[in-house]
């Protein structure tokens, strides 16, 4: 038997290992940045600036020098919390991210929320109906919500549910004293077509470990016990069919809480992945590099906390993960 300290020592190495992928995705962060076309000076002060005023520019926010130097010289900034000023919105990039990604946030919980339930309910639906044209057609569905184009869902969203009957706006747009039920109301479509395809993914993974699992010799030795049928649905065909799952379920989570660019922009929802465009398109590197290292960050806890929540759930991976 596995002891607390052995699933401590697993969580340790674990989170020991984050450092490590962070450091990665910086670089890589600093890499890509660096290679978006655009001259940040340039468009700090506009195109009649004079070279050397540009070249002043940069060299006054640290963007002269080498590569090598400008690299550490804004990760020990990041690290310290001095993230510079937005060059479009002349605005400290460290409260305009994470405000960002309050607001991202916000709509990947709800799109979670949603998504969740309906999905899981419609794949047990599935597994019990296996084969039947109602799984057939449910499967056709599911298939087709996780291929469509989330662009192409959202504008069906807006045609039907605010341009036709009129029940949301057409912009999710949050300014200040923006009541908690109105913030709602704006997030609902783009939250539904965040979490669509995510859904139909879902609910077919969710069939497909039901139906092993009401295949297996311990969901047929626990009703031939006579068990309650709540307690095996519960027991047994809940807990070892979502198994699967979980690791889905916290990739799309991560997926979520990131920021999803194309749903934010055609909803124009102040979400961080709207701002990570506006920063490509306007150049504005202090903006892009904060704001792709903090999804990063996210992404990378939202995965940890799914490893050890599998790692909770199912005693095995425990096994396997410590050596004997």
């Amino acid at each position: 038997m596995r002891t607390r300290s052995d699933t401590r020592r697993v969580v340790l190495r674990r989170a020991a290992q984050i450092p490590f992928v962070l450091l990665v995705v910086s670089v890589l962060v600093f890499w890509l940045v660096a290679v978006v076309p655009g001259n940040p000076g340039r468009n700090a002060l506009s195109q009649y600036a004079s070279a050397a005023q540009v070249a002043a520019w940069n060299a006054s926010h640290g963007l002269d020098g080498s590569t090598l130097h400008r690299y550490f010289s804004w990760l020990g900034d990041f690290v310290s919390g001095h993230w510079g000023t937005s060059v479009m919105l002349d605005t400290p990039v460290l409260g305009l991210v994470l405000g960002r990604l309050v607001n991202s946030l916000l709509l990947g919980l709800l799109a979670f929320v949603l998504m969740t339930p309906i999905a899981v309910a419609v794949g047990f639906y599935q597994a019990h109906r296996a084969g039947r044209p109602s799984d057939r057609a449910l499967t056709i569905a599911a298939v087709s919500l996780s291929s469509m184009p989330e662009f192409v869902v959202g504008v069906g969203l807006i045609i039907i549910f605010s341009v036709t009957i009129r029940w949301f706006p057409v912009h999710s747009e949050i300014v200040g004293g923006t009541s908690w039920s109105e913030r709602l109301r704006v997030m609902v479509l783009p939250a539904i077509t965040v979490g669509a395809a995510s859904a139909g993914y879902v609910a077919r993974m969710v069939r497909a470990g039901v139906i092993e699992t009401l295949a297996s010799a311990s969901y047929r030795t626990a009703v031939l016990k006579g068990l309650p049928r709540g307690r095996i649905l519960l027991r047994h065909v809940a807990r070892n069919s979502l198994l699967p799952t979980v690791a889905v379920l916290g990739t799309q989570l991560a997926a979520m809480l990131g920021g999803v660019v194309v749903v934010e922009t055609l909803f124009n929802y102040p979400g961080i992945g709207q701002l990570i465009l506006d920063a490509v398109l306007k150049k504005d590197i202090f903006v892009l590099e904060a704001a792709t290292l903090v999804i990063a960050i996210v992404s990378i806890v939202v995965l940890l906390a799914t490893d050890l929540g599998y790692l909770a759930l199912d005693p095995r991976v425990r096994l396997r993960a410590e050596p004997a």
